[in-house]
């Protein structure tokens, strides 16, 4: 007798062919990590190897520089052990994407829908370089949705857990120290429970920020500073705000608190992105961090079982995240983002390695330059970051010629592209003025791609630099395609080392 066979679900059938895209997407952007990620890394590495928490290696111009202590924190076993950091937080964000993907599977009701939304979620070219970053994008999504839910299932030891951890992920959920008590109220929690919560979110935030502030001397970190707008970009509002319309949907037509909750939360984050200078939106990151968690909560929804017409509500929420991926960049920037880090171990990294041999042969004692993160990590000496993100004074007091003097660099980084020397009269005007006073000159250019490059300047010959120029050229001076198609024959793990 034959057994019937029973044929697949169709979303389960599509799900399957998703992932094998997913795969494709990881195989093209999981090579990504970003500069910025180094200066998080920074801390850790800086604490095990100079017994100092800070940017740079010494007490000079203390700034809290990441917006991230999570990661922070996670570099100091990382930098103990003497481990890659790269390939560590490579395994560590592998880690924190299954996690959050299996705490999912198991609050959605239906668990097949939930698994489509995932593997559509990753479909998306953004939601694998993100992943992949370095940075704290989707542990800070992913636990966001996962406070949602837990808040509305009533489920508050986790939401406390998870509104812990996000105060301490990105600034944005510093929103949760009012949220979160709000939300207690409106469920009418015990009074007992009130009470614990509060006491434990004004132990984080006393922690937090005093620390800081004794620390640093200032309790807000510096890049709430450099990223202060003066006022809000209608066209950066259009692409932004937009990503949190599905909470009014919530609200008129769902559950009333956890709508509410939506609301206030993406629209007060919304509301601040669109007057920020978002600095280093690569695939619009920014809206990114409220399309992924919207989208979850949303699909958790989607995985009720008594759920009237969920064909409707998937296709709607398919086209929500779809729209994202095709706003979110083009095949150019795509290609960007698959050769950033290849062509960053070839310049940046190697600039920074070169800088400490330098260093250790009493040749360098500091240098300035925009890029804060990798060549900063690797030269492992003092750093003026000329943008501001790493140096307090220069948020502060701007890039001055004083500023400059103080750091006493002995080699100087002026943006550049194929066509020479950007006009970038506040970030480079002091850095003439102290290379005219130092003798400094024009050495070489350092070549990341065509559009962008770092001319050096130093005070004479650095043969190892000039050669070091040259290497570059020849490795980063093809253009996006030709770049992509001869790196990315090898796999992504390739490129998963500092």
């Amino acid at each position: 007798m034959r057994v019937p066979v029973t044929p697949p679900r169709p979303l389960t059938t599509l799900s399957v062919l998703l992932i094998l895209v997913a795969l494709g997407n990881f195989w093209v952007f999981g090579r990504f990590t970003v500069d910025d990620a180094f200066i998080t890394w920074r801390y850790g590495f800086n604490l095990i190897h100079h017994g100092i928490w800070a940017y740079n290696p010494d007490a000079f111009d203390l700034t809290q520089a990441y917006t991230n202590p999570v990661f922070a924190l996670a570099s100091i076993p990382v930098a103990a052990a003497g481990w890659d950091m790269v390939l560590a937080f490579k395994l560590l964000s592998l880690g924190v994407l299954a996690g959050i993907g299996w705490a999912l599977i198991r609050l959605a009701e239906v668990r097949g829908r939930m698994a489509f939304l995932l593997a559509l979620l990753m479909v998306l070219p953004a939601t694998v370089a993100h992943a992949v970053s370095g940075l704290e994008t989707v542990l800070y999504g992913g636990a966001l949705a996962l406070w949602f839910i837990t808040q509305r299932l009533g489920h508050w030891r986790a939401a406390l857990g998870l509104a812990l951890l996000l105060v301490l992920t990105r600034p944005e959920a510093w929103l949760l120290y009012g949220l979160h008590p709000l939300m207690l109220l409106m469920a009418a929690a015990p009074r007992r429970v009130l009470v614990a919560h509060l006491a434990a979110l004004g132990a984080m935030a006393a922690l937090y920020f005093g620390f800081h502030l004794a620390w640093f001397g200032q309790a807000l970190p510096n890049t709430y500073f450099i990223k202060s707008g003066d006022g809000i970009s209608l066209s950066q509002a259009v692409r932004i705000l937009p990503w949190a319309l599905p909470g009014l949907l919530v609200l008129a037509f769902g559950h009333r608190r956890t709508g509410l909750a939506l609301v206030l939360y993406f629209g007060a984050v919304g509301y601040s992105y669109s007057g920020s200078d978002l600095l280093m939106n690569y695939m619009q990151r920014f809206a990114f961090q409220i399309m992924l968690p919207m989208a979850l909560v949303l699909g958790w929804a989607l995985a009720r079982k008594r759920l009237r017409f969920p064909g409707w509500g998937l296709a709607g929420l398919s086209g929500y995240v779809l729209a994202f991926g095709v706003t979110s960049g083009g095949l150019g920037e795509h290609l960007g983002i698959a050769n950033y880090y290849p062509r960053l171990l070839e310049s940046h990294v190697a600039f920074g390695r070169l800088l400490n041999g330098l260093a250790a042969d009493g040749r360098v004692g500091a240098f300035a330059a925009g890029d804060a993160g990798a060549p900063a990590y690797h030269a492992d000496i003092r750093a003026l970051d000329t943008i501001g993100l790493a140096s307090s004074r220069r948020t502060q007091e701007g890039l001055t010629p004083d500023l400059v003097r103080a750091y006493a660099p002995d080699v100087l980084t002026f943006f550049a592209d194929a066509q020479g020397l950007r006009d970038l009269p506040d970030r480079h005007d002091a850095l003439f003025t102290y290379a005219a006073e130092e003798g400094m000159s024009a050495l070489c250019t350092l070549t990341w791609a065509s559009q962008y490059q770092l001319i050096l300047y130093t005070r004479g010959p650095v043969p190892e630099l000039t050669a070091l120029c040259e290497a570059s050229l020849s490795a980063n001076g093809a253009d996006e395609l030709t770049f992509a198609l001869r790196q990315l024959a090898s796999p992504p793990w390739v490129y998963w080392r500092e």
